[in-house]
């Protein structure tokens, strides 16, 4: 796929996010199980509950360096920095786990932390428990909203293996800030931000999930050494009305960031003379493995993607375990 085209894939996503903009002001995202989704947007003051999100807090419930001045901006930026550092050094250098983790907890006018969700991409019950063991040795404190002690809401996230370890709305101001940015300082966040893509619903007015999608677009049409190779039918079933040929390419940089960062594979997927592109082994493997990525994502109803009823039997054809041959048929 050439340039123009990516580009014009890029702009067609993420013009929702420009367009409508992010949550609405004094809301952030929160994790929820009361609603389908498992995400609800909430107000940084729930006056009724007596819960307070941290950028609003006079003090913090917890040990910090941030100044008592910042803005709600720079107190959330400070807030889960500090939080992150703290779990950080409780986690063994030596686990295997490669991907994101998300942590979401409360903490109670008595010190008591609660209502603790925390969720990896890829999933992993062994680093949630370990960030959940690494929460309970936190000295937490009650937090404070002007002078009255309150119920805190607060939100951090981790990598693993991280060369940063920042939220991707940092990274992604980072990035762009950089005159001269080159791929090999960037690959490991471009792999992290498709990772946190195919963890969470889509939401594009979610800051973090729009921050990810900017900082793949960013890298569609740069040179990263590998192609793109959408084309064919499968690619022409998706739409992206739905988002659905955006994702797919999201999956296939997924797939050969994994390959090559994981598995010392580097999938080229670059024309050569003599050859059909189309009939090369790693085209056909980074077309196929990415639409796994992107059927499995999308057959979760909860991932907010609607599927076309021509994606549908794609979607049987991977259940049934025939998308090989439905794909290249």
């Amino acid at each position: 796929m050439n340039k123009y085209q990516l580009n014009i894939l890029a702009l067609i996503f993420l013009v929702p996010i420009f367009a409508s903009g992010q949550i609405p002001k004094d809301h952030f995202i929160d994790a929820d199980d009361s609603v389908e989704r498992g995400y609800k947007v909430k107000p940084f003051k729930q006056e009724k509950e007596g819960i307070y999100h941290y950028a609003v807090l006079s003090e913090l419930p917890f040990e910090n360096n941030c100044d008592s001045n910042l803005s709600e901006k720079e107190q959330i930026a400070c807030s889960e920095e500090t939080l992150r550092d703290f779990i950080y050094p409780k986690i063994s250098s030596e686990i295997n786990f490669k991907g994101n983790v998300y942590v979401y907890l409360s903490v109670t006018e008595t010190s008591e932390v609660t209502d603790v969700t925390v969720s990896s991409s890829p999933n992993s019950e062994t680093i949630n428990t370990l960030v959940k063991e690494a929460l309970n040795t936190i000295d937490f404190k009650p937090g404070k909203f002007e002078d009255n002690v309150v119920k805190s809401r607060l939100w951090t996230s981790l990598t693993f293996p991280s060369s940063s370890n920042e939220i991707f709305s940092v990274s992604l101001e980072k990035m762009k800030a950089d005159k001269n940015p080159k791929y090999e300082d960037y690959e490991n966040l471009l792999f992290d931000a498709t990772q946190y893509i195919f963890s969470n619903p889509v939401y594009p007015k979610g800051k973090q999930f729009s921050s990810a999608a900017q900082i793949v677009a960013f890298w569609m049409n740069k040179d990263t050494g590998m192609g793109i190779p959408i084309f064919g039918e499968f690619y022409e079933a998706l739409t992206n009305k739905d988002k659905q040929q955006f994702l797919y390419v999201v999956a296939m940089i997924n797939y050969g960031l994994d390959q090559k960062i994981n598995h010392n594979r580097i999938l080229e997927c670059i024309p050569q003379k003599g050859e059909k592109y189309n009939e090369r082994e790693d085209v056909k493997e980074v077309q196929l493995e990415a639409a796994k990525i992107l059927l499995e994502f999308i057959g979760n109803e909860k991932n907010n993607v609607p599927m076309t009823s021509k994606t549908k039997k794609y979607y049987k054809a991977y259940k049934k375990g025939n998308l090989e041959e439905k794909l290249f048929e």
